[in-house]
């Protein structure tokens, strides 16, 4: 007899070491030319157009990819599959900005990295992928939570920090409390033929 985890959300969480400053002057300048561009999940806060094909991210792009090939390993995607970006974008998030709960339909793996994180700016939360499940575990039914049990798991965010996940995993970032803006870049990733470079 054995006991097997089944339908588990894979969260990778990883330091990378990247120069953010260029970055955040980057996305500051990005805003002044388009200053009202609430879009998205977004609420009181302000979102990029795609940044995907702009040379000043070349480095993240490449940490992304070096630290996505365990998580093509792990979910064993078929080897005459490959990962690109098919999206990217930053998110400036000022005091009481937050993101609603969502997802990412269309792609494979979306993840984040943060770039400028006052304290109290807002955790991203990962909820359960079982709507119902707070109804069976809850506060009255256990007594210590842990990953199995869990209806939601917080991750308060740290400049340098990637954290990678499926694309079906709902999630929200609670609002900024602080007086400086919360700055982060997200993204998806879709698989390609690699013999026809075509979306699957």
């Amino acid at each position: 007899m054995s006991n097997q985890v089944w339908f588990g959300t894979v969260i990778k969480e990883v330091d990378l070491n990247i120069n953010t400053e260029q970055l955040i002057d980057f996305i500051y300048n990005l805003k002044k030319d388009l200053p009202n561009n609430e879009i998205g999940s977004s609420i009181d806060a302000w979102q990029s157009p795609d940044l995907s094909d702009n040379a000043v991210f070349n480095d993240l792009k490449e940490n992304i990819f070096n630290n996505a090939d365990d998580m093509f390993e792990l979910f064993n995607i078929n080897k005459n599959k490959q990962l690109v970006i098919s999206n990217m974008w930053a998110g400036v998030n000022p005091r009481g900005g937050s993101n609603t709960l969502h997802n990412h339909p269309g792609a494979t793996f979306s993840g984040v990295f943060y770039l400028k994180v006052p304290e109290k700016s807002g955790d991203i939360v990962f909820t359960h992928p079982a709507i119902n499940h707070n109804y069976h575990f809850n506060a009255h039914t256990v007594s210590l939570w842990n990953n199995i049990n869990s209806g939601a798991k917080n991750i308060p965010p740290k400049v340098g920090k990637l954290i990678l996940f499926p694309s079906y995993q709902y999630h929200y970032v609670k609002p900024n409390q602080s007086n400086e803006d919360r700055i982060s870049i997200a993204f998806n990733m879709s698989l390609i033929d690699i013999n026809t470079n075509t979306n699957t």
